[in-house]
């Protein structure tokens, strides 16, 4: 989609503005309410804009903010019209988003400006008096506002922050043990300054959160069992990596099953091969006061360290992660600003569904009244949106998943009957085993006493499907009564959501990990197939971490010594 001069509306709006003039005898405050109270009976937001926009002009006067000029009303009208505004002017961005944040406040609690540099906290400070005079509070997170200010923070009218708060913020919440502890509030308003810098260039360095691990003891398992292993029967080098056959899987006691936890020892397997094949000591690295220099992955680093014989340094494990353009694809609005948003429109329309429009330089004329054409797109149009598809292809795919997972662990968090998702889940499990292994009652028999150790013998689970269904229902929904009075109405609710959590939270980052090499793995002989098959792949190895969380869950909740609690 190609930029637009400003439309119809927004020069409507800007004489709507015009024709009010200046207010000195307004309240301020009690003219945002009476709009804000028109607004909830029913009144359109393309009525009420132009008025919003001349009590925002007014309290900047008032503020002595500066001259608010007629370029930055068409600019915010294009803001508020849900659009992607193009301006070359840094000070006309500012003054156009506080503008519009003024009438976004209206109708949302929740109204976030964004930037990518250092003029966040000037902003801030320029506008709060503007908002103040309209009744609005206004909020700014830097990277060290305290954790116990942030939730208030978000409570605000109009939040000022940089672009990657908001994004750890987000991961943090969702990984938050109580929801005492998640600070944002909802996702209604992002107006972001130089959009696509934002969505494209900062968009694909995700913000994560991390903690240390120790996998020191399983590197040296690898490191000591692929040595027996033979390039081209076991394994076949391509690229500096290293890739296992079949008969190195098989060699290893693995399989090629889509799980988390199967890929992830894949992986170290592997990379325990690419340190003992592919980098070699005073060639590709070199080993000084017991630690490893040179350029090298860092998976691979830790396998050199186990190679080596020397101290294994703990991981960075990833304990959750979003990109930008994920993160604020997820609000109900996203608007922005950028000098060069003309150039970026496919890459915008693509990844934000954005309309662009030129406005003018200050001190340029405005145009008469015009509406838009659509043009069709160029060839360099079609080649932009081709690479956002690409760009897009595999973060969308992580972006479902988290999304699930999320869901999933932050509606444990909130559930008012822990008991009703144990027994679901319990009896969800057991008619997983009895469908895939009702045939062998040693082997159902076995699985259901790791499960929750069950009083049912051998002989009762030989017979039909259906027969030995209803007897293990019968036994699984006796043992979780049983259970649940061992633990108690206090604790068993509470431990209930500590262990899903928990397990969650575990299960989730050897997930991220086997997404991550998953694509490795993925046989194609052509882009398309790749695709399709990564896609399918992605799907069975989502299904099974949710699978593995309800089957773990219930595991320990059942087997887990609680005399110590």
């Amino acid at each position: 989609m190609r930029a637009s001069q400003p439309p119809e509306w927004c020069l409507h709006v800007l004489a709507g503005v015009e024709e009010r003039g200046e207010l000195n005898d307004l309240d301020l405050p009690a003219a945002m309410a009476g709009l804000r109270g028109r607004l909830a009976a029913g009144e359109t937001p393309a009525v009420t804009t132009a008025e919003a926009l001349a009590l925002a002009r007014e309290a900047a006067r008032r503020a002595e903010i500066g001259a608010v000029q007629p370029v930055h009303i068409v600019a915010a009208a294009v803001l508020c019209n849900g659009w992607v505004g193009d301006t070359k002017d840094s000070e006309d961005r500012s003054i156009a988003a506080a503008l519009a944040a003024c009438v976004y406040a209206l109708q949302w609690p929740d109204v976030h400006m964004v930037t990518r540099h250092q003029s966040t906290a000037q902003d801030h400070e320029r506008f709060a008096a503007m908002y103040d005079r309209l009744g609005l509070r206004t909020a700014l997170i830097t990277q060290g506002s305290p954790h116990e200010e942030r939730g208030y923070a978000y409570a605000a009218d109009v939040l000022y922050s940089d672009v990657y708060e908001l994004c750890n913020d987000y991961v943090r919440d969702n990984i938050a043990w109580d929801l005492d502890e998640c600070v944002q509030a909802g996702h209604g308003v992002a107006i972001l300054d130089k959009i696509d810098d934002i969505l494209v260039q900062q968009g694909r360095s995700p913000a994560i959160v991390s903690g240390r691990s120790s996998e020191a003891d399983r590197r040296r398992w690898f490191c000591e069992r692929v040595q027996s292993l033979r390039p081209g029967e076991h394994f076949e080098i391509s690229e500096r990596r290293a890739h296992l056959t079949p008969l190195g899987l098989d060699r290893l006691d693995m399989d090629d099953a889509l799980t988390a936890s199967t890929l992830v020892r894949r992986r170290m397997a592997e990379e325990a091969l690419t340190a003992a094949h592919c980098f070699h000591l005073n060639r590709d690295y070199t080993i000084r006061d017991g630690a490893v220099f040179g350029k090298v992955p860092q998976g691979v680093r830790h396998a050199l360290e186990a190679k080596e014989e020397i101290e294994i340094g703990d991981e960075r494990q990833t304990l959750g992660e979003i990109l930008p353009w994920d993160y604020y694809r997820g609000y109900e609005i996203l608007v922005g600003l950028s000098p060069t948003a003309r150039l970026t429109a496919p890459i915008l329309d693509e990844l934000a569904g954005a309309t662009v429009v030129t406005i003018p330089q200050h001190g340029s004329p405005l145009p008469a009244l015009v509406r838009p054409e659509q043009a069709k797109d160029s060839g360099m149009e079609r080649a932009l949106r081709q690479q956002v598809a690409d760009m897009l292809e595999f973060t969308d795919v992580q972006r479902g998943h988290r999304k699930g997972v999320y869901s999933l662990r932050r509606a444990m968090l909130e559930c008012q009957d822990p008991g009703g998702w144990v027994r679901s889940t319990l009896e969800s499990v057991v008619e997983h085993y009895v469908a895939a292994g009702y045939r062998d009652s040693r082997m159902l028999r076995w699985t259901l006493d790791r499960l929750y150790s069950t009083r049912l013998t051998e002989a009762d689970l030989t017979g039909q499907k259906e027969t030995v269904l209803g007897l293990v229902l019968a036994d699984a929904r006796t043992a979780y009564e049983r259970r649940w009075r061992e633990l108690g109405d206090e604790l068993a609710p509470e431990l209930a959501r500590r262990v899903v959590v928990s397990v969650t939270d575990r299960v989730w980052r050897e997930h991220l990990i086997a997404l991550d090499y998953l694509p490795q793995v993925v046989d194609a002989d052509s882009p398309r197939v790749f695709r399709d098959r990564y896609h399918q792949q992605a799907t069975h190895l989502y299904d099974a971490t949710i699978y593995r969380i309800s089957e773990e869950s219930i595991g320990y909740l059942f087997h887990l010594d609680v005399d110590g609690l």
